[in-house]
């Protein structure tokens, strides 16, 4: 029963964030526990009505709560809850309608964050509790699902980037939540060793510019955002390289 939990990757991310977030609650208090739990049913409940009423499917909503705990557990929870049910409708509401190819474009939970980001409000992380827990399991979850070139990738770029040119320590001041839980988000991070390693380089090479010239944005939503903006160009190119190829993935 266990293993058959834990075979949907999206339990183990699930089960995850609950426990980043229980170790914050001593800390933070209620509003942080009700500021969560907005986010996690509001992010819920609209993907289980536009399920349920437009595509006629009855189904519990687990990326949904994802992008819930996400949203809600980076962008600062002292701001208004109206904020919180605003960014949580966008980033449902996106996967259905800013697709290419029947798949969304953009992370959903990354998309909200990049708007507040721009719009400037702030950004805290609260989520990133624990480092060890999410390094953890972020291993294994970038093992089974294929996404180790998206991380090397991004890692190679990111820490010769700020070490060499920023002379800085690369390790103080990234996100291994972002590494190992929002990069390599399945659905709009891709598959294949060179397109996941090309996209780890593209986020790693853009947090770098955002971090230079954009200093008061939040250069890992940024990063992947723009990382997210490839995806309709890789889309088209690597099924090019795959039939010229004759294989199914490069």
């Amino acid at each position: 029963m266990i293993f058959k939990f834990f075979k949907d990757k999206r339990n183990i991310v699930i089960f995850l964030l609950v426990i980043l977030s229980g170790i914050k609650i001593p800390a933070e208090g209620n509003r942080f526990i009700l500021w969560m739990l907005t986010g996690i049913f509001f992010s819920a409940g609209i993907d289980f009505f536009i399920n349920r009423l437009f595509l006629k499917k009855t189904v519990f909503p687990k990326s949904a709560v994802i992008t819930g705990f996400i949203l809600s557990g980076i962008l600062d929870y002292n701001q208004s809850f109206f904020l919180l049910v605003v960014l949580s409708s966008i980033s449902i509401i996106s996967k259905y309608i800013l697709r290419f190819k029947r798949k969304h474009i953009f992370n959903p939970a990354n998309l909200s964050l990049f708007l507040a980001s721009f719009l400037h409000y702030p950004l805290t992380w609260t989520i990133e509790s624990n480092v060890y827990i999410i390094v953890i399991v972020g291993l294994y979850l970038a093992y089974s699902l294929k996404k180790l070139p998206h991380i090397i990738g991004f890692l190679v770029v990111f820490i010769l980037l700020f070490n060499l040119a920023e002379n800085m320590n690369s390790f103080n001041i990234i996100s291994w939540f972002f590494v190992f839980i929002m990069l390599i988000e399945p659905k709009t991070s891709g598959y294949g060793i060179l397109r996941g390693f090309i996209f780890g380089v593209i986020a790693g090479l853009s947090s770098f510019l955002v971090f230079k010239f954009l200093p008061d944005k939040d250069f890992f939503v940024f990063s992947l955002f723009i990382a997210n903006m490839f995806n309709p160009v890789f889309d088209k190119m690597f099924v090019r390289i795959n039939n010229s190829a004759g294989i199914k993935k490069l």
